[in-house]
């Protein structure tokens, strides 16, 4: 980014950026909701009828969460606590660093215990349940020379709870990653752009200059060394490998589900562990300090674009969201069909047996408005009273393919 402050001979980077605001574009700013770029309303005009290579602001919003309070606190609190003339003002500095400082570490220790714990005794509980039912399958079904055994396959007994792993059939298993891999994939651009805007902020030599304020609003136009150093520590890189662990992590637990019905549920507790940031920052913190998180944003200058840099600047977005697309597929078929390790990639034949098996024995008894369009008789074909004699009642139970003991009158 360019460092108008430096070219211009202006005494701070701080002062050259404001008098590049309130003076080029009148100080009205827009957008600083809760999207996740917010943009001058002034700078797209001016973007639109401006000469190439001059300059504009853009702002960019800073996360509401324990990530964005940590922010704040890095560049507002932390330099008033050595700076503060009044001790009113270094008692709310000292306020505002113990409690963003404090949730930034209970957010990290959350996070990551979470995880451990999730993997220690939740998902590789669940793998070892699962390799479980395979192995008792593979001993139970197989010859000794590794034969499929058709007659003991139909006289398994555990055949319909080796049906409920999800792995077994491909299009819904790869559907499941695939959509949890674009919920992570969404958290990682998120971690990724916010530790390039890290980066991409201006150097500056003091810290009096990384803000400029504006009524209630504040705007990071700089960092100092250490500031920028203890941000890519303490906040880009944890927000970052959280986002991947969780990733690897969510599709172990997916593919070691023993029911099909607990996918879901699977993921929803999966994303609680990614809203963790956002739940302290809710419930913790006072109403003030969300608001002056809500109010601080990263305002960098940039180029002004030519129609032409326009275009190459929107095909170089899109070209960036083909990479993490194709990124996500291929890891999303590595991960399947290599780097998993709940079952062999190979399980084709499980899949033909246990397809065939809810097809025939596991459907419903009756389909559709049955009893809607057929009246009481189908209602009765459906759910049958007990005949009177045992040989019907017996012949009654293999046409339905029910196994049920009846005890002779």
């Amino acid at each position: 980014m360019p460092d108008t402050a430096r070219r211009s001979g202006q005494p701070s980077l701080a002062h050259s950026v404001y008098h590049q605001v309130y003076h080029n574009i009148g100080g009205h700013f827009f957008g600083t909701g809760h999207s996740h770029y917010a943009t001058v309303a002034a700078e797209e005009e001016e973007a639109e009828d401006g000469e190439d290579g001059s300059e504009c602001t853009k702002l960019i919003d800073i996360p509401e969460d324990a990530y964005g309070a940590a922010i704040l606190a890095f560049v507002k609190d932390v330099p008033q606590l050595s700076g503060a003339k009044d001790s009113e003002a270094l008692e709310i500095a000292m306020w505002n660093c113990l409690f963003a400082l404090v949730l930034l570490a209970v957010n990290l220790i959350l996070q990551g215990s979470i995880l451990l714990y999730v993997y220690h005794y939740v998902v590789a509980l669940d793998i070892a349940r699962v390799q479980n039912r395979y192995a008792h399958f593979k001993y139970h079904v197989f010859s000794p020379e590794g034969e499929f055994k058709e007659d003991l396959w139909d006289a398994y007994s555990a055949r319909e709870h080796l049906c409920e792993i999800a792995m077994w059939n491909r299009p819904f298993y790869y559907a499941v990653l695939s959509c949890w891999s674009l919920v992570m994939m969404i958290e990682i651009k998120k971690s990724e752009e916010l530790g390039r805007h890290i980066l991409l902020v201006p150097r500056c030599k003091a810290s009096e200059d990384m803000m400029v304020v504006k009524g209630e609003h504040r705007y990071v136009v700089g960092f100092t060394p250490i500031t920028r150093l203890s941000l890519v520590f303490f906040v880009a890189v944890p927000k970052m490998g959280i986002s991947i662990v969780l990733l690897w992590l969510g599709c172990e637990w997916l593919s070691a589900t023993i029911k099909f019905e607990s996918l879901v549920m699977n993921t929803v507790a999966m994303a609680f562990i990614c809203n963790i940031d956002e739940i302290l920052f809710e419930a913790v913190l006072p109403k003030s300090h969300r608001e002056e998180v809500e109010n601080i944003d990263f305002m960098m200058t940039m180029e002004i674009l030519s129609h032409d840099k326009w275009i190459k600047k929107r095909r170089q977005a899109y070209r960036k969201s083909l990479g993490y697309l194709i990124c996500i597929i291929a890891f999303i078929v590595m991960y399947a069909e290599y780097m998993q390790d709940v079952l062999p990639p190979d399980i084709g034949l499980v899949r033909v047996k246990c397809t065939k098996l809810i097809f025939e024995k596991l459907q419903p008894l009756c389909n559709g408005w049955t009893w809607y369009l057929r009246g009481n008789p189908a209602v009765s074909e459906c759910f049958p009273f007990p005949p009177q004699t045992q040989d019907e009642l017996f012949q009654q139970q293999s046409a339905m393919g029910l196994r049920t003991n009846v005890e002779t009158r």
